[in-house]
């Protein structure tokens, strides 16, 4: 009866995570979603059964995502993913993602502070950052009397993932039941602590979300509106913490030295889009099944942003939890989107222990694959 349950409960994951809007950014998976909707399905994960991670990456992700497999797994092992960072908005809006905004993790946590028309406030845990910003957070919060209910702080001080990870720490934030588990580690440790414990805590919806302790405690100014609207956040940020320019400008010419080499590329891609925008050709696509696992020979045309017979086809394959080729001999072309359910195909295929084999990535797929950041792999 449990392992049915739990079966059951697996598939109903699947299937919700292909019915996500998503696309493949730096070889990262992004929902295509606002402000407005991130709040709404936040608020229902606070209202579900088991865990679910919100990552909200920023250049300094992306950066770390390309070197350190394990963090990019992380944010691959992510609920739900959106963009912290205008510079991210406007490249993903150059490859043609209907992007609709910034949904930074300061932004989403103050809105939900301030919403005062709430049936009932969500709960709150404080993970990391100092003594001092913990206790003014919890103090500002509950002060405001809104959407928000503090309910602690815990700084874990400096150690190892296992020493921030003993079972009084976890039991401390088991017994606060939080809705919300805010974790404030340094984004490297913080995504790994995640990770590496997200099946064993108690709170509905868990992220890293660095500096927004700070900006709740009033410890740290955060960016005026107009810096946000302008891309310029992270100047504001070095204006007060100057510590940040080394990071900050390592981040920013790694990202430059990455969009220049790619420019011919998404010159090329462009005249690709407008030669293929009105074809859809997913019924070209077939199965092999055989003592190997399942092998799929996909068609010329993947455009998934508004075709569900490749969203099913994807999903199926996740269900089947067998190994899995997916074969691009006959592939001339395939978009963001495309992309972004095969980064979910990954994911699941990595939590079942099952392999995933991309063949006949060369020539056109290559290119497609270099541009979007996606691993051949």
């Amino acid at each position: 009866m449990h392992n049915t349950i739990m079966e059951e409960q697996r598939r109903s994951a699947v299937i919700r995570d292909f019915q996500r809007q998503v696309f493949c950014l730096f070889g990262l998976p992004v929902d295509n979603l606002d402000l407005a909707a991130t709040k709404a399905l936040l608020r229902d994960k606070a209202g579900e059964q088991g865990e679910a991670v919100l990552s909200t990456i920023n250049v300094n992700w992306v950066v770390q995502s390309r070197r350190d497999p394990a963090f990019r797994a992380a944010i691959l092992n992510s609920e739900m993913v959106t963009l912290d960072g205008r510079p991210l908005v406007w490249l993903a809006r150059l490859l043609g993602y209907p992007m609709k905004e910034v949904v930074a993790g300061s932004t989403l946590i103050q809105e939900l502070n301030d919403d005062t028309v709430a049936e009932a406030p969500l709960g709150i845990f404080f993970f990391g950052g100092d003594d001092q910003a913990g206790r003014l957070a919890v103090e500002q919060v509950n002060r405001s009397g809104g959407g928000l209910r503090a309910l602690g702080a815990l700084n874990p001080g400096f150690g190892s993932i296992d020493e921030m990870s003993s079972p009084a720490i976890i039991k401390r934030i088991n017994e606060a039941r939080p809705d919300i588990l805010l974790v404030a580690l340094g984004a490297q440790k913080g995504v790994a602590w995640i990770e590496h414990n997200r099946h064993v805590l108690q709170a509905k919806v868990i992220s890293h979300l660095g500096a927004t302790v700070n900006f709740l405690a009033g410890t740290v100014r955060r960016a005026p509106r107009i810096f946000r609207n302008m891309g310029l956040e992270w100047a504001w940020r070095i204006f007060q913490e100057p510590k940040l320019f080394k990071r900050y400008g390592g981040d920013g010419l790694l990202l430059l030295r990455m969009l220049l080499s790619r420019l011919p590329l998404w010159l090329r891609y462009r005249s690709w889009q407008k030669q293929y925008g009105g074809q859809q050709q997913t019924g070209n696509s077939t199965w092999q099944d055989d003592a190997q696992g399942l092998t799929l020979l996909l068609g010329p045309v993947l455009r998934a942003e508004h075709d569900q017979s490749l969203r099913d086809l994807l999903c199926r394959a996740a269900l089947a939890q067998q190994d899995l080729s997916l074969d691009f001999q006959a592939t001339r072309f395939m978009d963001g989107a495309f992309l972004g359910l095969l980064l979910l195909l990954q994911k699941h295929q990595q939590r079942n222990g099952k392999k995933l084999t991309f063949c006949h990535t060369r020539g056109r797929v290559a290119q497609i694959f270099h541009l979007f950041g996606m691993p051949r792999t």
